[in-house]
């Protein structure tokens, strides 16, 4: 099975997580890993230099909001969101389509200012990329846009669809409904490449065991660039 793995939400509070989900990869032959990464925290230098060394294991860095929290006036649609998906995480959804290219752009620019190599994929924060046209993505500092549906790519316009699958089950409900969607992505005949989307617990969540059969089931991963054509 071809798959994107992608781990979520890499912060300061999560980078022991995070190394310890990264050692499950390795162990299971995997070296091919997105990291995505909030900029706007209070990262310590050990902790990006812990960042680059993972860049130069092969994982790749995109960027992933700038905070990863709502600070705006939420709209209705954007209640409604919270509490169905995103809780307080869609900091995108009640912003204004400036105000969003100016937080993607500021996103980039924290990697350039930190000697990253600059991200050619941002991911909106819950997948919600709010109230941004794919023109006005043509303008940001990114070649793909990551959506729960796909992957925009930007100087095209054109989205790619592609199965999605996740673990982050820290409620029986939310274990139920995973487990109902994770198993119709996994049934549905494709020769797309899978996304297997990894949150920082999700390996000591419900779904934890699932979750480790499901990457050995990997036989290649890909980086998001290798999806272009």
């Amino acid at each position: 099975m071809k798959a994107l793995i992608s781990i979520h939400d890499v912060m300061p509070n999560t980078m022991t997580e995070v190394a310890e989900i990264l050692e499950i990869c390795f162990s299971l032959r995997i070296k091919r890993v997105t990291l995505l990464v909030v900029p706007g925290l209070d990262w310590q230098q050990e902790q990006v230099d812990q960042l680059r060394q993972w860049e130069k294991s092969d994982c790749e860095l995109a960027a992933h909001g700038w905070v990863h929290r709502c600070s705006s006036k939420k709209s209705l649609w954007h209640h409604i969101h919270s509490l169905i998906l995103s809780r307080n995480v869609a900091e995108h959804l009640s912003l204004k389509p400036d105000d969003i290219t100016e937080l993607m752009n500021k996103s980039s620019n924290w990697f350039v200012e930190n000697g990253f190599n600059q991200p050619s994929l941002y991911v909106p924060p819950a997948w919600a990329l709010g109230k941004i046209s794919k023109r006005a993505l043509q303008a940001c500092e990114y070649s793909q846009v990551e959506t729960i549906t796909g992957v925009i790519f930007t100087k095209y316009g054109q989205t790619k669809r592609l199965p999605l699958v996740g673990f982050e089950a820290d409620t029986f409900t939310r274990e139920l409904a995973l487990r109902f969607l994770n198993g119709v992505a996994l049934r549905i005949p494709t020769t797309k490449p899978l996304r297997i989307s990894i949150h920082p617990y999700d390996h000591k969540l419900r779904l934890s065991e699932y979750l480790e059969t499901v990457l050995k089931h990997c036989t290649q991963t890909l980086s998001y660039s290798d999806i272009l054509h």
